[in-house]
């Protein structure tokens, strides 16, 4: 599984969620497909058994994945509206990102949307 973990103030436990929820919402995990099992996953990433257990249980929760007692934890069907819903979530988190690192360098989305549409 390809998964990135950085530093910063994001729990790791979270960053394996979002882009374990990001893979499945762009179809790069398929509905009941097996997820590595969270001692592999662990040992993959070198992190603890807990974080990944807790990044699992996030995703349980939240209808991403199931679990099969004594054989995984694999990914759910989603509902295409639920789909649409999470990638417009993603997308407006995305953009508010984006607009706070604009103006740090007191540039508005507005600008660089302008500057881009200007060079194609």
């Amino acid at each position: 599984m390809n998964l990135i973990i950085r530093n910063g103030p994001v729990p790791i436990y979270e960053q394996i969620y979002q882009q374990i929820k990001q893979q499945i919402m762009d179809g790069s995990l398929m509905p009941n497909q097996e997820l590595p099992s969270i001692r592999a996953l662990a040992k993959e990433l070198n992190i603890s058994v807990i974080t990944i257990k807790k990044a699992y249980e996030l995703l349980n929760n939240n209808d991403l994945t199931y679990s099969v007692p004594g054989k995984g934890n694999y990914v759910a069907e989603i509902d295409i509206a639920f789909q649409k819903k999470e990638v417009v979530q993603y997308i407006e988190e995305q953009l508010t990102e984006l607009e706070q690192l604009a103006q740090t360098h007191d540039l508005s989305l507005q600008d660089i949307f302008t500057r881009r549409n200007q060079n194609d």
